[in-house]
């Protein structure tokens, strides 16, 4: 209870390195996520079958 009601620096300190740490992972993960389904895309574009008109 008493981190809640007077946290210490060191505490504020860690809580804010873990979020830190969140935001960078989160936003690295969400750029390969779209990296990666930017990529599936281009393969599905270049896979489907083409017919040729007569």
């Amino acid at each position: 209870m008493r981190t809640v009601v007077a946290p210490s620096v060191t505490e504020v300190g860690q809580l804010a390195a873990i979020a830190a740490i969140r935001t960078l992972l989160n936003f690295f993960l969400t750029r390969e996520i779209a990296k990666k389904r930017a990529e599936i895309d281009r393969d599905r574009q270049g896979s489907e079958p083409h017919f040729a008109t007569l």
